[in-house]
């Protein structure tokens, strides 16, 4: 049955959509986060003044961007992964774990290729060069992968308990 396959696929595509349309909120708040840790660390007095004035709004603003990255595919993902449970479950389908881990890597590997190719492609979109020059490419890719990873696992997770409710009931 192909119905598993071809839907992890459309999860794929559409979690690539999300999280390249959120990347610029994930820019800001990685940016902010280097931000503060460039006034945290700084031996200038104006600097630690405006730590300890602004730093609380900023770690909280830094917070909030990268929550707000992080929900936005992983909504996507759970969503297409209720469906897919759901459409799979009418038809007896099933999602091995093997078939799940690949999802899991194509997924981060297919997020990582997209990061690369916008920041060739389309550099002020996905890496400005203002931010260039405050903050290292590492967080933003690390932040990337990690999100990717984290909406393959719980599209696994929710997958198989989608499918797994009418094995239990029937």
């Amino acid at each position: 049955m192909r119905l598993i396959p071809v839907g992890l696929g459309v999860v794929t595509g559409l979690q690539i959509v999300a999280a390249a349309t959120a990347y610029p909120i994930l820019t800001l708040g990685v940016g902010l986060a280097v931000s503060v840790y460039g006034t945290l660390v700084s031996p200038d007095q104006g600097a630690r003044t405006v730590f300890f004035l602004a730093g609380l709004p900023m770690a909280f603003g830094a917070l909030l961007m990268t929550a707000v990255f992080a929900v936005v595919p992983l909504s996507v993902c759970v969503m297409g992964a209720v469906i897919l449970g759901r459409l799979g479950r009418r038809r007896g389908a099933e999602a091995p774990v093997v078939q799940l881990l690949a999802f899991g890597a194509v997924l981060v590997a297919l997020n990582m290729v997209a990061l690369t190719a916008g920041i060739l492609i389309w550099p002020r979109w996905w890496y400005s060069e203002k931010l260039a020059t405050l903050m290292p490419l590492w967080p933003l890719t690390a932040c990337f992968a990690l999100n990717a990873l984290l909406d393959a696992a719980l599209v696994g997770i929710t997958l198989r308990s989608q499918l797994r409710t009418r094995s239990l009931a029937g």
